[in-house]
């Protein structure tokens, strides 16, 4: 596997754990499960994602990926 297909591999996982959240998140202030499919569930991670946590993502991903 390329370097940066395990980067992106490894951004995948973090965004994942994300969609996670936010989906016990809006769970628990509904009182029922949320799919990952909810519109408001992808408005939430694209907001977090380009809200600066993206950038902090890769640049994490990029120092791990970069340690011997």
């Amino acid at each position: 596997m390329s370097p940066e297909s395990e980067f992106i591999q490894a951004e995948i996982a973090e965004v994942r754990k994300i969609v996670e959240t936010e989906c016990w998140l809006e769970g628990e202030r509904r009182g029922m499960p949320v799919d990952p499919r909810d519109k408001m569930i992808q408005k939430r991670v694209a907001e977090i994602i380009l809200s600066g946590v993206g950038a902090q993502l890769r640049q994490s991903m990029h120092r791990h990926s970069s340690t011997p």
